[in-house]
């Protein structure tokens, strides 16, 4: 729905008015800023095109007929968040962060689970191995007659192969560790932090899109409701300029008021140009966040209100310190590099471990491998403790443990120092809305006085009695208080979502714009 001024009778009969003092170039000035500034929000580049471009533009949007967005769909504020929680990239990977963080609690459990280690081995021997032995230990016999290979006389070397052409080996050994005097203790919870701190930055990459999603949001209503602004301006200009030609043609009107009125009328078409390619920007800067950059531009189905929101900084500060993601991931910081002085101090302490083993190996022939898994075959257990003391490592665990504590020492300081941060964040988010609930109040009532100006204004136009600059200050002036009082709506609901990020009471969701559903009436 676009954003729509309604006022009440009321409303209308409140008895402050805004000064309208300035002249009408300042206040031309003032508007055309206003729209520069959140073109520049949005792309992050100053305002776009020449004169004589946009006047082509114009022309041409005025001659083909404007498209009908069948297949763009509706987009409440709500919907808009639940997508950039499937598709944002920034959630996404913090998601993954948290599945390389559940990879590691399981890399941890390791250390207390048992090792099991399964080993075979196959060895063909091509050519046998030998070693040799004197001939006296035959009684000086010839060595052929002995086993040996080289068929030489008596009181020679004896040369003896080993082993057989085929052999084969293989071993089921498990390893267990009994006690490691913490090491494995602190590992698995040092782990198990790690996997928080993950999950922590997933609420953090949360509030952090869905606060960048009502923004953008709020900045395309804003955006409309300036389009608006310009196109009615433009409407009435040229509805005076025809209320101009009528009289000029009857001879009561000079061709100067002619020429100003169609000067006012040109002077006015760059403008909306410029306003709606700054909308389609930001439309596609919303688009982006949400995750539908492909689709056509959406039609948003919610409108900036306002909601009074009582704002108590004591209370929103101790909530922040509670409940920022942020500020929670930072103490189990300090608690895991507490668990890693712990693990590195572990290194000076003995191990108790037990382990078990099966072997077995065999040879044969070529002739007769059966035989290698028959009665040239063996098998052997064995099982034990394992003690290790380590006694001296050249000063590596010491310097280690002196890094683990200046690591300690580090994440400490980083704690302060956020809290800090965030005080200071949460007491500017809270007087930013107690000044835009004022600044709120005042733009509402300087709108309704600047369209009784306007009313007064076009009825003396209309009788004869004023002149076309008359009327053209006090529209200037209505335009100028529409467009702050947009931005003014645009502002709040922004604060308003800041300080529920800064609260950190919404982890999961961010603030939405007030929006009354039943009449779309806002404020």
């Amino acid at each position: 729905m676009k954003l729509e001024h309604r006022t009440s009778s009321a409303e209308r009969r409140s008895p402050s008015r805004p000064p309208f003092a300035k002249g009408r170039r300042d206040r031309t000035s003032s508007i055309q800023r206003r729209t520069s500034n959140i073109e520049y929000r949005a792309t992050g580049s100053p305002r776009g095109p020449g004169r004589g471009c946009a006047v082509t533009f114009l022309a041409l949007c005025l001659i083909l007929p404007s498209p009908v967005r069948l297949d763009a769909r509706t987009l409440s504020l709500d919907e808009a968040r639940s997508l950039a929680l499937q598709n944002n990239e920034e959630v996404l990977i913090a998601e993954q962060g948290v599945a390389q963080a559940e990879g590691a609690v399981t890399e941890a459990y390791a250390g207390a689970l048992p090792n099991i280690t399964v080993q075979a081995q196959y060895t063909g021997n091509f050519k046998k191995p030998a070693f040799f032995l004197p001939a006296e230990f035959f009684g000086g016999e010839d060595d052929s007659t002995n086993g040996g290979s080289t068929g030489e006389s008596s009181g020679g070397p004896v040369k003896i192969e080993i082993g057989s052409d085929t052999e084969f080996a293989g071993a089921l050994r498990l390893d267990q560790t009994l006690y490691a005097f913490g090491r494995v203790g602190n590992a698995v919870k040092f782990a198990g932090i790690y996997r928080r701190m993950a999950g922590l930055g997933v609420d953090a990459a949360r509030s952090s899109v869905l606060f960048a999603v009502t923004e953008a949001y709020s900045r395309v209503l804003l955006l409309e409701k300036l389009v608006d602004i310009q196109r009615q301006g433009l409407e009435q200009a040229r509805s005076h300029l025809r209320d101009i030609e009528e009289k000029h043609a009857q001879g009561a009107e000079s061709r100067f008021a002619l020429q100003r009125a169609t000067v006012e009328v040109k002077n006015r078409e760059p403008d909306l140009i410029r306003a709606e390619n700054t909308l389609v920007l930001a439309s596609q800067d919303l688009k982006r966040i949400v995750g539908i950059a492909d689709e056509p531009d959406p039609l948003l189905s919610d409108t900036l209100g306002y909601s009074p929101m009582a704002a108590d900084v004591n209370r929103a500060m101790a909530e922040a310190l509670l409940n920022r993601p942020e500020i929670r991931a930072l103490e189990l910081n300090v608690e895991g590099q507490q668990r890693v002085v712990s693990i590195y101090k572990a290194n000076i302490l003995p191990v108790l471990g037990a382990f078990g083993q099966v072997s077995v190996q065999g040879q044969a022939d070529k002739d007769d491998l059966a035989a290698a898994f028959d009665e040239n075959s063996q098998v052997s257990m064995s099982a034990g403790l394992v003690f290790s003391v380590p006694v001296f490592d050249g000063f590596r665990t010491r310097g280690k443990v002196q890094q683990a504590r200046a690591g300690l020492s580090k994440a400490r300081h980083e704690l302060a120092q956020a809290r800090k941060a965030i005080r200071l964040d949460v007491t500017k988010a809270v007087q930013d809305l107690q000044g835009l609930t004022r600044e709120y109040e005042a733009q509402r009532a300087t709108v309704e006085l600047a369209e009784e100006m306007y009313q007064i204004a076009e009825t003396r136009f209309r009788s004869g009695i004023s002149t076309q600059l008359e009327l053209n200050d006090a529209e200037l002036a209505l335009n100028l208080a529409k467009t702050n009082y947009a931005e003014t709506l645009y502002r709040y609901n922004v604060a308003v979502a800041n300080l529920e990020r800064a609260s950190g009471r919404t982890a999961g969701s961010a603030a939405r714009p007030a929006v009354d559903h039943s009449t779309g009436h806002e404020g």
